[in-house]
This record gives C-alpha cells, structure tokens and sequence, in this order.
C-alpha cells in the first residue's frame, strides 16, 4: 500500500511537502519510518509492470468493500497537494479500473471525497493536446480542487498554518461559500474520510485516513473561525 500511495504522489514530479509528511506518517504507522525513503527509491524506478502486480496483490486479499476503500485512499492523495494534474488522472482511473470499479462509480467516489466532479483528462492521442502542452496551454495547467488559486499556494509548506484559500480547497469549496456551506461540506467529508472506516485495511490505510480527517478538521476550525466575507450570507 505505501508503495502504490508513494506512486501516486510522485507521478506528476517531486513529491510535494504535504504529500511528503502523508507518507512520513503512513510510514510511521506500520513501525518502520525507514522503509519509507527505500519504497519511494522502488517506485521512482518501477515500471507500469510492477506497480500493477503490487496493485493486484492489494484486490486479491481485499474484498469489495476493501477495494472501494483502497480507491478513496488513491484519491485523497492525488488531491492532497490542492491540484489533478493529467498524469495523476490517468493513475487514479488505472488504480480504480484495477480494483474493478467502473468510470462512474470511480466518479461518484471522487465527487464525495473532493467535492467536485472528476475533471475529463486530455486527450494524449491528439497531437492538439501535445502542441497546447509544448506552448504552455490550459492542458498544462493543474486543475485544482477547490478553484482557480494560484498554483504556488497550493503547494505551500506542510508545517505553515492554513489559510483560508486552502482551506477552502480541502473541502472543496468556492471562494464566496457562505457558513452554511462550510458546516454541510465538513459533515459530509468528515463522515466519507473518518478513519475508523478504514480500520480493515490495516494501519497504513487508518494513517492516511486519519491525516485527511485532521487536514478537513483544520479547514473547518480556519473556516468558521474567520468572518464571512462581506456581501456572502
């Protein structure tokens, strides 16, 4: 699992600060932090071939319930660092086609956890996505969870305190949402992304759950500890 989830937070280029403090923490909890820099060394040199066979090696002693769990736990750290690129797309719908869920139900579990619908990829067969790529084009730019920030902000280090443009982010919300909005949006992230749901899968699954919950709970207490912005009921 920590390989898979070190996959996919270095597929779109150097693992970011809040992705790496996840994985410090997953590592943590299965009691050998060392591991961590010897998996991600593994991955950085695996082929597709091998991050499949970890792959099926996860369903073939997961039942249905585990999978879906496994693909949420895919999620929440594709988007940990505010943004979807293109190439976290395609390993999100890979991970989701191995663990036998279809496009829509795949969806449906984005949606719930990042609280917006699951961006359509570029098209990497059209030479115009290859020519809008090369000239710096909308496909090169990240999609981000929550809006249209600044893609520096969402990258900011794990150890600063948040703010309200990533907060906002982390449960998925819009720049003018009002409180009512923030409340509904915490109870249904905070009930999908508990980590007493993911006890079954074992305690790297229940730390990474756990470090979402915590990131959603700090949005909430930034969120509905700063006044509404004026104009927004």
């Amino acid at each position: 699992m920590l390989a898979i989830l070190s996959w996919i937070a270095s597929c779109d280029g150097p693992i970011g600060a809040c992705e790496q403090k996840l994985l410090a923490q997953i590592a943590q909890a299965i009691d050998d932090a060392g591991e961590l820099t010897m998996v991600e060394a593994a991955v950085a040199s695996a082929g597709v071939r091998e991050l499949e066979i970890a792959c099926r090696f996860l369903k073939s002693n997961l039942d249905r319930t585990g999978r879906k769990l496994l693909a949420q736990l895919a999620i929440t750290v594709a988007i940990e660092d505010g943004a979807l690129r293109n190439s976290e797309n395609f390993v999100l719908q890979f991970v989701g086609d191995l663990m036998g869920l279809s496009i829509r139900q795949f969806a449906r579990l984005y949606q719930q956890i990042s609280r917006k619908r699951f961006p359509v990829p570029g098209d990497l067969s059209s030479a115009t996505y290859w020519q809008e790529l090369e000239s710096g084009g909308a496909v090169h730019k990240e999609e981000f969870v929550g809006g249209d920030d600044d893609p520096a902000d969402a990258m900011t280090a794990a150890n600063e305190p948040m703010g309200r443009a990533a907060a906002l982010r982390t449960l998925g919300l819009d720049a003018g949402a009002s409180t009512d909005a923030v409340h509904k949006a915490y109870r249904q992230l905070a009930k999908s992304r508990h980590p007493d749901r993911f006890a079954k899968l074992g305690p790297a699954a229940v730390a990474t759950a756990a470090e979402a919950f915590n990131r959603i709970h700090d949005a909430y207490q930034v969120l509905t500890s700063i006044p509404t912005p004026v104009g927004v009921r």
